[in-house]
């Protein structure tokens, strides 16, 4: 309740958002938490915002304050974890270090700011405002008339809805812990493991935490804040929800002043939320045909509104965008308000012609590599045509920082080596097999494939310059149906995130300006018919996960009470053997280094594990070259579970008669092999 009122008293006439704060703070996951932890991480967050807030206040003034505040604190928030994995390679992370990252924070944000009378500019009334340098300028006005029912309604919708479901996307229960999605149960362990791995296994610098002695290719910043918010006696679980939920809103709200900068239109911007967050395919008609194919079709229906195994089998591939992309796939908090504030950024320079707003755009592209690598490749693919379509010399400042500051950064994550784009192949198609390639995407995309054709075709639906621009996300399209860029040719979804985001802006602007051309009620009707068969996947897999349909159990008690003693017993730097199965509470919940974990994720990182799994099998069936694998790999723990026996076949017998037993419950041993 105490979150509640702050949030109230901070943001004065949001009761949505102090609403859904209010849902979140009943969270049996937050309770795990101290309040006193909990007002520190807060205030942690507020004050490593606060860092970007200024910069863009100083550096970016044709910035909206909306803009300043949604794209400005995921922007302080990364360069202040930047900072903070810097200073922990060096002390080690620890609450006084995280501390002084946050007191550092508020210091700079203050000295950066360019004048504290303008506090007002920052007030609630402009942020109805259109972008100063947007198509569209109005007059300030108060945000209830500025941005309108719809934009409140739709703004104010998803944070609830979010809040909804953060308040249950991990859950402890008397018999464990439990994830509300089951692309949480599958992505999850391993952002868990990451930011484990920071706050209790001292993981600096930074290495790969379930392959030991490999680099960490990952993007794991917002592990590592999320991490700190731990040094201050947050619980993980904790740490990542309330986390998610809070990037999610400022995600929301960038979408939104993005869509907003470049239509002019709040309408549209609101109208872009609902299509691209619940946008998809035609696959709720296998919905339709189970109801009709039952007895009991409401029964049917409640029992399972959406039937994932069921939409793959008939090949529906497209991917609802916030539970299949923001929501498990935490760099995406921090790598779409980044990638939409460089895009803003090229767009004024672009209008205004000027080389200091290329450099900037430089400048937080480069931000990307530990943020978030698929946003980095997003942006790789897009910019060229930008310039292409907008020629200029300051496109090379653009393309000149960017590389000189993020390649650096590329090489020592990976390792100098190419990590998962070294599998990069020709696959024309895509994954669009069996089905004809057209016939393909007509499926998986429903209307939006016709009314993105008319919309293009329209250069007078939006601003010459505006229409251009998003002209040039469309080879991002091409490019995914005949390059893969990752192992996994699903991966390629990533790429087509901001292709989807244009295309959401395209179909949104047609389907107003058809809406206000048109009074006839019964093309209104008809419009409202199409925004429905474009949307109602997406509104039934929001369902599904409502009715509690899609939980998944993370681990039991037996196995966060090993976690806890792992955690007492055995150094912060041991190195484990454990089993191979994605939720392995050891790599999960304490963060410990081991031989290798859960094989799927390894080569979806383009990470070949086929010599490093046969040896962690011998070492579990203690082979002949057990001892020396395990001397190898500087093993100091093998743990022997249910996993370890039925995957690995573990020779109990074989370690019973060579080692003391370090930890021992109901269904797991812990051996000292030191």
């Amino acid at each position: 309740m105490l979150t509640s009122d702050l949030v109230c008293a901070a943001t004065g006439r949001l009761p949505a958002f102090a609403a859904a704060i209010f849902v979140l703070s009943d969270s049996a996951v937050l309770q795990r938490s101290s309040m006193l932890g909990l007002l520190a991480a807060l205030a942690l967050l507020l004050a490593m915002g606060a860092l970007g807030v200024a910069l863009l206040r100083r550096l970016a003034r044709l910035l909206d304050p909306l803009e300043q505040l949604v794209y400005g604190v995921p922007l302080g928030v990364v360069i202040a974890s930047l900072v903070l994995l810097a200073l922990a390679i060096l002390f080690g992370l620890s609450p006084l270090l995280v501390a002084a990252i946050g007191v550092g924070s508020v210091l700079a944000a203050a000295l950066i700011w360019p004048d504290w009378r303008s506090l007002r500019g920052l007030g609630m009334h402009r942020f109805g405002e259109q972008p100063s340098s947007g198509i569209v300028a109005v007059q300030p006005r108060t945000i209830w008339p500025a941005l309108g029912l719809l934009p409140l309604l739709v703004l104010g919708g998803f944070a609830l809805r979010w809040a909804l479901f953060w308040a249950g996307g991990l859950n402890y229960t008397a018999d464990g812990l439990w994830a509300g999605h089951v692309n949480i149960w599958g992505d999850w362990p391993q952002h868990l493991g990451d930011v484990t791995s920071f706050a209790y296994s001292a993981n600096f610098p930074p290495m790969h935490p379930r392959l030991v002695g490999h680099p960490h290719d990952y993007h794991y910043l917002a592990a590592l804040t999320s991490a700190a918010w731990v040094t201050l006696s947050v619980d993980p679980a904790t740490s990542l929800t309330l986390h998610s939920f809070l990037f999610s809103l400022l995600v929301l709200g960038g979408l939104y002043a993005f869509a907003r900068r470049l239509t002019g239109d709040r309408g549209v911007a609101a109208l872009m939320l609902i299509l691209f967050l619940l946008g998809g395919g035609l696959g709720w008609l296998l919905t339709i045909a189970d109801l009709r194919a039952s007895d009991t079709p409401w029964a049917t229906f409640w029992q399972q509104p959406w039937n994932a195994s069921r939409q793959g089998q008939a090949n529906f591939r497209w991917e609802n965008m916030y539970f299949a992309f923001i929501m498990p796939q935490r760099g995406y908090l921090y790598g779409m308000p980044l990638g939409l504030l460089c895009l803003t950024l090229l767009l004024i320079g672009v209008e205004q012609s000027a080389a200091r707003w290329f450099g900037l755009a430089g400048i937080v592209a480069a931000l990307l590599p530990l943020a978030h690598l698929s946003t980095l490749l997003s942006l790789a693919l897009i910019t060229p045509f930008l310039f292409l379509l907008f020629p200029s010399r300051w496109w090379l400042l653009f393309f000149g920082v960017w590389v000189l500051l993020a390649v650096p950064q590329l090489y020592i994550q990976q390792g100098g080596e190419r990590g998962a784009t070294a599998a990069l192949r020709l696959q024309i198609g895509w994954i669009a097999k069996p089905d004809a390639w057209l016939w393909f995407w007509l499926k998986n995309l429903g209307a939006f494939l016709p009314l993105l054709l008319v919309a293009l075709t329209q250069p007078d639906l939006l601003p010459k310059r505006v229409w251009l621009f998003l002209w040039g996300f469309m080879p991002a399209f091409a490019i995914a149906n005949l390059v893969v860029f990752q192992p996994w040719d699903w991966d390629n979804h990533k790429v087509l995130v901001y292709w989807f985001l244009a295309v959401s802006i395209l179909v949104a602007a047609l389907l107003m300006q058809t809406w206000r051309r048109q009074r006839s009620p019964v093309v209104r009707g008809l419009l409202v018919v199409v925004v429905l068969t474009m949307t109602l996947s997406g509104l039934l897999i929001n369902l599904h996960q409502l009715l509690g349909r899609s939980r998944y159990q993370l681990a039991n008690t037996e196995e966060i009470a090993l976690a806890e003693l792992v955690l007492t017993q055995t150094p912060a730097d041991a190195v484990f053997a454990v089993g191979i199965q994605n939720n392995h509470p050891v790599p999960m919940l304490t963060g410990r280094r081991v031989v290798m974990s859960y094989p799927g994720w390894l080569w979806t990182h383009g990470i070949d594990v086929t010599e490093r799994e046969r040896d962690l099998r011998e070492i579990y069936a203690f082979g002949e070259r057990a001892t020396a694998l395990i001397e190898q790999y500087g093993v100091d723990y093998v743990v022997i579970g249910p996993g370890e026996r039925n995957e690995l076949a573990a020779n109990v017998a074989a370690f019973q008669s060579r080692y003391p037993v370090m930890i021992s419950t109901p269904n797991y041993q812990v051996f000292d092999v030191r």
